[in-house]
């Protein structure tokens, strides 16, 4: 390889170390570097979701915390509001409210008109966002009259 060099006159050998070292560079820009940089940039993406991530995992975390202080009463009674508030606004009133140890309460409506029954159901379901876990009707005295028991859960 000496030989082959030393064939060359001096600026050849100039122009050959030049175009060599220029090559080289070149190499370690394409086969080191750029994989480097791509591998960076990906990272500092999935750093970013993460973080992002965490952020929401620390907002739950402190809205539990809240919750278990606070013994989970928070929902029993936005619940609560909701059922009174509803049932105040379309008219119809409930004979018993009865919350149980799971979060769900049980609603009895004596002599409701069917068609309010099932306004207050989309309500409570479709606009309020509170599950309607069981629904039991049975016929009322009157026509157009109905007895229901209702179980709504949390959704």
């Amino acid at each position: 390889m000496k030989q082959w060099f030393q064939k060359y006159t001096q600026r050849e050998q100039v122009y050959l170390l030049s175009a060599a070292i220029a090559v080289l560079l070149y190499l370690l820009l394409v086969v080191l570097w750029q994989p480097l940089a791509s591998s960076r940039n990906e990272m500092a993406a999935r750093n970013v979701v993460v973080k992002e991530q965490l952020l929401r995992v620390q907002a739950l975390a402190g809205e539990l915390k809240q919750l278990s202080v606070n013994g989970g009463q928070g929902r029993k009674h936005n619940m609560n509001q909701l059922i009174n508030s509803s049932t105040n606004k379309l008219g119809i009133r409930p004979t018993r409210i009865q919350p149980n140890s799971r979060g769900e309460t049980q609603i009895r409506f004596e002599d409701v008109g069917f068609t309010e029954l099932m306004r207050w159901l989309h309500q409570v379901e479709g606009i309020d966002g509170i599950l309607v876990r069981e629904v039991a009707i049975t016929q009322g005295d009157r026509g157009g009259v109905v007895k229901a028991t209702v179980r709504l859960g949390q959704a």
